[in-house]
């Protein structure tokens, strides 16, 4: 190695300046001769594996007329009264005292009353009665509307007729019994509601 060796390799390294081919091997081997005729080679894709088909979902049943019957308890009639008595299925000696007090000073009595304990029914889904209008007055004594899937803005004590039905809203038939302002406040949105003179 000269000085200019020396100086390249001082200077650039391990810097890669230029690279010289290898020399190849020039012989040429002799090539075979394709056949006559070249056999057609067939080539096959994999098959994928049989996948069996997904289940088809079955559609939910269709809600008939009579099926949305069946989420509310029948009504058999025009007065609808709904409580809320978590104790037991009938109401307490006096609070059925009451309520019958209150149908009779309307002019109604118990046997022309649907009575039904919100806590026992299965279905709380009250929005057929007011589709079918299977009633015409519909009390509830403690039981929010809301909780019967009717989305209707209601004060309590005030009687309001919606789609031909009349709704009102008042306490528990306990608290009513034990409260004379109550009673008052309860008489007079009846006075309205049946249109007693």
């Amino acid at each position: 190695m000269g000085d200019s060796a020396a100086f390249y390799q001082t200077f650039f390294q391990y810097d890669v300046l230029f690279r010289i081919p290898e020399k190849k091997d020039t012989t040429v081997e002799p090539k075979e001769a394709p056949p006559a005729e070249s056999p057609v080679t067939v080539i096959q894709e994999p098959v994928p594996p049989q996948v069996a088909p997904a289940p088809v979902p079955t559609p939910p049943p269709a809600v008939t007329p009579e099926v949305k019957a069946a989420l509310f308890p029948s009504l058999r009639h025009r007065i609808l009264v709904l409580v809320d008595e978590t104790r037991q299925p009938e109401l307490a000696p006096e609070d059925a005292l009451l309520l019958d007090n209150i149908l009779k000073a309307t002019g109604h009595s118990a046997a022309e009353t649907d009575l039904i304990n919100f806590s026992y029914i299965p279905q709380a889904d009250a929005r057929t009665v007011l589709a079918t209008k299977s009633t015409n007055y519909f009390i509830t004594f403690g039981v929010p509307l809301i909780k019967l899937q009717l989305d209707l803005l209601l004060p309590p004590y005030t009687p309001k007729q919606i789609e031909g039905i009349w709704f009102l809203l008042a306490d528990p038939l306990p608290t009513i019994n034990a409260d004379k302002a109550l009673k008052k406040r309860l008489w007079l949105a009846l006075q309205k509601m049946f249109a007693i003179a």
